[in-house]
C-alpha cells in the first residue's frame, strides 16, 4: 500500500490510454476465434467417444490459456500507475504477475519533462508519451498516458508550488 507524507496529497493518479489495453484486448479476442471455429467444425469430423472428449478438452485448455493472457493483460493495464502529488512523482510499474517496481522522484529535482505524441493514432486520441529528467536520478517514462500535455501541465504548476514555498 503506498503511503504518502504528512501534508502530502495526491493531486493526479493515471493510467496508459484505454486504447492501448483495447488494442491488446482485440488480438485476444482474434484467438478466441480458432476455437469457434473448431467447434462448429467438430460435427462434420464425426467424432466419437473419448476422441470427442480429448478433442473439447483441448478447447478447453486453449480457451483457458487465452483467458489467463487476457487477464495478465488487465491486470498490467490496471496496475500500472503514476501518481502526482504535491511533493512528488510516483511510478508504480507492474512486471508480471508477481512483481511491483515503484519509483517516486521529488518535484524538487525535476529538471525536464517532455511530452511526444508518437503517432497520428495518439494525436486524434489525445494520448503520448511524458518523459521526467531529474537531477541526479534517473527519469522516467510514461507510456501511452491521456493528455500528456495537461499532465505535464499540472507538474510544472506543482513544481513551482514546490519551488515557491522552498524559497
Amino acid at each position: 500500500m503506498l503511503k504518502l507524507h504528512e501534508g502530502e496529497e495526491v493531486i493526479i493518479a493515471f493510467h496508459r490510454h484505454w486504447i492501448v489495453v483495447a488494442s491488446k484486448m482485440t488480438v485476444v479476442a482474434l484467438l478466441l476465434l480458432p476455437p469457434l471455429v473448431a467447434l462448429l467444425a467438430m460435427p462434420a469430423f464425426n467424432l466419437e467417444g473419448g476422441l470427442k472428449f480429448f478433442f473439447l478438452f483441448l478447447i478447453l485448455v486453449y480457451l483457458l490459456v487465452i483467458t489467463l493472457v487476457a487477464f495478465v493483460l488487465w491486470a498490467d493495464y490496471y496496475l500500472d500507475v503514476w501518481i502526482v502529488t504535491n511533493v512528488r512523482i510516483i511510478d508504480v510499474e507492474q512486471k508480471g504477475m508477481f512483481r511491483r517496481e515503484v519509483s517516486e522522484f521529488m518535484l524538487s529535482r525535476v529538471q525536464d519533462i517532455t511530452v511526444e505524441i508518437p503517432s497520428f493514432v495518439a494525436t486524434i486520441l489525445h494520448y503520448g508519451n511524458l518523459r521526467v529528467q531529474t537531477a541526479g536520478e534517473k527519469g522516467f517514462v510514461a507510456r501511452d498516458i491521456p493528455h500528456a500535455d495537461k499532465v505535464k501541465d499540472i507538474i510544472i504548476k506543482e513544481m513551482r508550488k514546490t519551488n515557491v514555498g522552498a524559497l
